[in-house]
């Protein structure tokens, strides 16, 4: 019991820390190197009280983590994310096991996606390019990251708006019906993406997406569930 209640005080202090880089990241767009350092030296203990095997299991986190240190290197290489956040993720990645990372990764790029269209908004509304209409634009990038913060929730598992059943009625009786629906919400969604990057590139933005906010909240959710689902078989055992 001793050991299990230190497993959640260690995940109640990682959740404190992503919280403080969420916070340093909105605040000056950076994540110290203190701070992802503790939360790497954290995983450590981390396996001890969860039991972790040293092979295969400790093995696969190092793997893990140098996979994810490799592939955000690549796009830290063309600006597509700063060197904190790359440190942030690899430390993450020392913590959670394949399925609750790939998880974080998902969570993560649905956040960043969203957040990105609402820096964009931002740009978008205060350009001053000539000859486009900033009002006009920005509302339709309102429109688009509604659309996409829905996709997200949905895929989330959170509240969404459904299509509505009557279209659903009509698409079912087509040739080909269960396809057709499949591609439905991927090509709403490709379409609303392809025109919020034009629309964005349009006025000559460059979103500056605090991107260790997504990695932080990514983190807090898988965290979050991680402890509850555990107190819930603590309490049913």
């Amino acid at each position: 019991m001793d050991q299990q209640i230190f497993t959640y005080v260690l995940l109640g202090a990682l959740a404190m820390a992503l919280l403080v880089a969420a916070f340093t990241d909105l605040k000056s767009r950076t994540i110290g190197n203190k701070l992802n350092l503790a939360i790497a030296a954290g995983a450590p203990l981390f396996w001890w009280t969860t039991g972790l095997d040293l092979w295969p299991g400790v093995g696969i986190q190092l793997g893990i983590a140098a996979a994810t240190f490799a592939i955000c290197t690549l796009f830290f290489a063309i600006r597509q994310m700063g060197g904190g956040d790359v440190k942030l993720l690899t430390a993450l990645a020392l913590w959670f096991p394949p399925t609750n990372f790939l998880g974080l990764v998902l969570v993560m790029a649905m956040l960043g996606w969203v957040l990105t269209l609402v820096m964009g908004i931002w740009g978008v509304a205060h350009s001053r390019v000539v000859g486009t209409k900033p009002l006009r634009d920005t509302a339709l990038l309102v429109a688009c990251t509604l659309v996409a913060a829905n996709f997200a929730s949905a895929v989330l598992g959170g509240p969404k708006l459904a299509i509505p059943q009557g279209l659903l009625d009509s698409l079912a009786t087509l040739p080909n019906a269960t396809l057709i629906l499949a591609m439905v919400p991927m090509a709403i969604l490709a379409v609303v993406t392809l025109a919020s990057i034009r629309i964005i590139r349009r006025h000559e933005h460059q979103p500056r997406v605090p991107y260790g906010l997504a990695i932080s909240m990514a983190g807090l959710w898988i965290v979050g569930g991680g402890i509850f689902s555990g107190m819930t078989a603590a309490a049913a055992g």
